[in-house]
């Protein structure tokens, strides 16, 4: 007698990733690989600000010692004016500072070297990490951020004796779309679970849903800085991941929806 073979450990797990740009596929796909079914509901769109300040501030790149590098699309939006052969030459030459697998994936690929990485993928762990070294008093770091980013990195470095020039790059705004998308799952009860990997996203998630619905609308979360605003927005947190990796947070979500679910 042939055994049957095991379910995978996410059948009948309906599950929204809502990661902006296209960022969601690799996490719905790895999602998708142990039988969840995905719906792909970007609820925000990352939006380009204008490139002039971030370009001056290359053409100098020589003045500062650190760049910080807290995201992807950070590392996206300053590739993105590393045009001569003299500011490559430059960053390959800056100690970078990271947030996240991905962020340093992403630098990575470009062939800079990240010098720091702290183990926990949220800015105050890369002020914990700072503060234990001797060359950040004193130091100019270029800090290409999103929007209406938290001030905790750059009001930390600051009281390490750093100068830290803030410019952002990006913003992220509402897809109505998304909103609409999701709202429609949530009051057809077709969702068991949401991914959030931002409290921008935790926002738009809340602003697409009627309040009843968000009480009781579980998320996965990817680090604590989220998780925080999930809960206070009155999600309950069913995942908080602490890694940064699609593969991470899949892990962490399995391990939520036990067999005997």
């Amino acid at each position: 007698m042939v055994n049957a073979p095991a379910p995978a450990p996410l059948a009948g797990v309906r599950i929204a990733v809502t990661r902006a740009g296209g960022r969601g596929g690799p996490l719905a796909e790895a999602l998708r690989t142990v039988g969840a079914t995905v719906h792909e509901v970007p609820l925000t769109r990352i939006e380009s600000l204008d490139a002039t300040l971030l370009a001056e501030a290359v053409s100098s790149l020589g003045r500062y010692q650190w760049v910080l590098l807290t995201s992807v699309n950070a590392v996206e939006h300053l590739a993105a004016v590393v045009t001569s052969a003299i500011s490559m030459a430059h960053l390959r030459t800056r100690k970078i500072a990271v947030v996240g697998a991905a962020t340093a994936a992403a630098v990575s690929e470009r062939g800079w070297t990240a010098t720091l990485m702290p183990e926990r993928f949220h800015a105050e762990a890369l002020v914990d990490a700072m503060s234990s070294r001797t060359d950040v008093d004193g130091a100019r770091m270029l800090y290409p951020a999103a929007q209406g980013a938290r001030d905790v990195l750059p009001n930390g470095l600051r009281a390490l004796g750093a100068i830290v020039d803030v410019i952002p790059v990006y913003r992220s705004t509402i897809d109505a779309e998304g909103q609409s998308r999701m709202k429609s799952l949530a009051l057809s009860n077709g969702l068991d679970l949401v991914t959030v990997a931002a409290p921008s996203a935790v926002d738009a998630l809340l602003d697409a849903l009627p309040a009843e619905y968000a009480r009781r609308l579980p998320v996965a979360c990817i680090g604590p800085v989220t998780a925080r605003a999930a809960r206070l927005a009155g999600f309950p947190v069913k995942v908080e991941s602490t890694a940064a990796t699609a593969e991470g947070l899949v892990k962490s979500i399995i391990a939520a929806f036990p067999p005997s679910r």
